[in-house]
């Protein structure tokens, strides 16, 4: 387990060749980027940032709009469970130079910009047309044409509707007489009615609509001919939309085979992009340009060599306890997986070490014990090898699913151990077979008997212990590397001896020998302990106060309360480990009992439920396992030492999200 080491250094050149250098440093790929200080330069006040000449966001936002283009329209469908895998996609050099220099992306783009406008004002269209049909329904069964609406010089009509309580009493009313009515339409609550008049009669109409509290219905102005020729024409006009979206919709479908493509140049732009941004990092004189950045020392003289060819000097400078300097993680290929976890956390300062090692063996350890099971051991295996193949050439994904292979491993390991192979499965259904035999023979533990429990559970507070003890050396580690040799001797080595004393207390028996060297331990660790407690505080007065509350782990790093406390966390691998077992054997026993109710098709449905509900208690115990296991290793193992304050060491060059480019040697 290692961080890589990095130098720091200045980069001096002359102003004009800007250009230059920063393509360089971009095709190079090596050379971590970061602002320039004053620390640097003297007569910074003389300098000036360099500004950018392109950002590409014209390029970037076309690009964007277009695969919301196909998002809108549903172009993008994915399952359930690919919309959570990885979706690059290999791209070889000559692939990737034919896109970039020969896609047109501004004739895509001003082409799919006028369908979406087009499918608006269609949309838009619809819309007003369903309306418009919606209004027209209550006008159904009209007779004339609704030209008639707009009257003469003479005459005037309008179109209502008249509760049917009173329509007797209005054809009867003496005003009406002169009049032309007519009724085309009724239901159970009121009747549409067409009134016609002379306009010398307008006062005595006005005056009906309010005795009889006539709703008026005013068609739309465009319409003019018969109700039946109206809905016509709207239907008509609905059914050309349709087809013309159609059209469009087909024109836009035929265009994402060009995804591809915008995903290579998204990829492209966005890299352009963060370089021709990364020139804010750059300073300037009147001729002196000065940059400053961290690059491995794998790589230095590489970088040197280059850099110097364009007649730009390099400078290593001297790392301060003030830098932030970035972190690369270096790990063989058995535990780069767990570099996956560690990043997820946080990436440990530059000063602290690699915990990948110990995150792979002790991650592995906590999901074996917390999911416990040959059967689910094998598929979780199974499902991550599977796919790690498939996606080996991501390296998120890859890592995920082998964390899952090496859990899914270590969880047959201990399945064996406690003869659980989904459940009790072995033993209620084939109890004579040959494999039921040999498990129980292989049995080391059986969780599920008073003894065994407890047995596991001493099995899960040792593996606590033993975590919690590693979490300690390791930080002592830190702290001598970090030359805080006396914080490593009284609040780390100290610790290192006092606890494992007072546990052995309870384990050493009556033996003298055993009993002198554990009193030993206990002796000198409280007297480290009290010592780092006293030196931890200046003021005479408090020094014996703060040498015995550093036992409780209040001026220490660690203490008695911590450890408890931690330590017993680890249960929850002895309860997980038994709930997993207790779960898959009561689905086991209600499977079965079901099915001998069923007499002749219960074998079928015993199947399918064993099926049905082993799915299930897979996914919740391989979750539980995952989620617990993280936590473990999180707070109760990195409290211990881990000191979050690094951050990922990125070279200035190509970074790709959508493809994986196979670059020509």
């Amino acid at each position: 387990m290692a961080i890589e080491k990095v130098k720091k250094i200045a980069i001096l050149g002359s102003v004009k060749r800007k250009k230059e250098l920063l393509d360089a440093l971009f095709d190079l790929n090596v050379f971590h980027l970061e602002s320039v200080s004053e620390e640097i330069i003297s007569n910074f006040e003389n300098f000036k940032t360099a500004i950018p000449e392109k950002t590409f966001e014209d390029e970037i936002y076309k690009i964007s709009s277009i695969l919301s283009i196909y998002k809108d329209l549903n172009l993008e469908k994915q399952g359930l469970i690919q919309g959570f895998l990885p979706q690059d996609f290999d791209v070889d050099a000559d692939e990737f130079e034919n896109v970039i220099n020969e896609f047109n992306l501004d004739k895509l783009y001003n082409e799919l910009n006028s369908l979406r406008n087009r499918l608006h004002e269609i949309e838009l269209e619809r819309t007003k047309l369903l309306e418009e049909k919606k209004n027209l329904k209550v006008f159904s069964g009209f007779p004339f044409q609704f030209s008639i609406l707009r009257g003469t010089k003479r005459t005037s009509s309008f179109i209502g509707l008249l509760n049917k309580k009173n329509f007797d009493k209005f054809v009867s009313d003496e005003r009406v007489k002169n009049l032309f009515l007519h009724t085309f339409k009724a239901d159970k609550n009121r009747v549409s009615i067409f009134v016609l008049y002379l306009n010398e009669e307008k006062d005595n109409v006005n005056a009906l609509i309010g005795d009889y509290s006539i709703e008026i219905l005013t068609p739309p102005e465009n319409l003019s001919g018969y109700f039946e020729e109206e809905v016509e024409r709207i239907e008509r006009r609905l059914k050309q939309i349709e087809e013309e979206e159609r059209i469009i919709r087909s024109k836009v479908a035929e265009s994402y085979k060009e995804k591809r493509k915008l995903l290579i140049l998204e990829d492209y732009y966005n890299s352009l992009s963060s370089k021709e941004k990364s020139l804010s990092s750059f300073i300037e004189g009147n001729v002196v340009l000065v940059t400053k950045g961290y690059v491995k020392e794998t790589d230095f003289d590489y970088l040197t060599s280059n850099i110097t060819k364009l007649n730009f000097l390099v400078f290593e400078l001297e790392t301060s306890s003030n830098d932030l300097v970035p972190v690369s993680l270096r790990n063989i290929t058995l535990f780069r997986p767990f570099e996956f976890l560690v990043r997820l956390f946080g990436f440990p300062s530059y000063s602290n070490i690699d915990p990948t090692i110990l995150v792979a063996i002790l991650f592995t350890t906590f999901f074996g014990f917390a999911l416990g099971d040959v059967g689910y051991g094998f598929l979780t295996a199974l499902f991550g090898i599977t796919f790690a193949n498939k996606y080996k050439r991501n390296l998120g994904a890859w890592k995920f699913f082998m964390i899952l292979f090496y859990g899914g491993l270590m969880s047959i390991f201990v399945g064996l151990m406690t003869n659980s192979f989904f459940g009790n499965i072995l033993s209620l259904y084939f109890p004579n077979f040959i494999l039921t035999q040999l498990m129980s023979k292989i049995q080391v533990i059986d969780p599920t008997s008073p003894d065994g429990s407890v047995q596991f559970m001493i099995l899960s507070l040792i593996i606590g212990f033993t975590s919690q003890m590693i979490g300690v050396l390791v930080s002592i580690i830190v702290k001598i590397r970090n030359r805080a040799f006396l914080d490593a001797i009284f609040n780390g080595v100290g610790w290192l001896l006092f606890l494992p004393g007072i546990v052995m207390v309870a384990v050493i028996g009556s033996n003298p020998t055993l009993k002198l060297i554990d009193n030993m331990l206990i002796l000198l660790g409280l007297t480290f302990i009290l010592i780092g407690g006293w030196m931890s505080i200046r003021t005479p007065f408090f020094k014996p106060i703060a040498a015995l509350v550093n036992l409780y782990g209040i001026r220490s790093s660690y203490g008695i309360s911590g450890f408890l406390g931690d330590t017993l966390s680890y249960l929850r691998l002895f309860a997980l480990g038994l709930s997993s077992g207790i779960l898959a054997s009561s689905f086991n026993l209600m499977a079965r009992v079901i099915g001998e109710i069923l007499g002749p098709i219960g074998v079928f449905v015993t199947f399918i439920i064993l099926i049905s509900l082993h799915a299930l208690a897979l996914f919740m115990n391989v979750l539980g396992a995952f989620i617990h296991s993280i936590r473990l290793n999180f707070l109760e193992f990195f409290g211990r030492f881990y000191d979050l304050g690094g951050y990922e060491f990125k070279p200035l060059g190509f970074e790709f999200k959508n493809i994986r480019l196979n670059k020509k040697n």
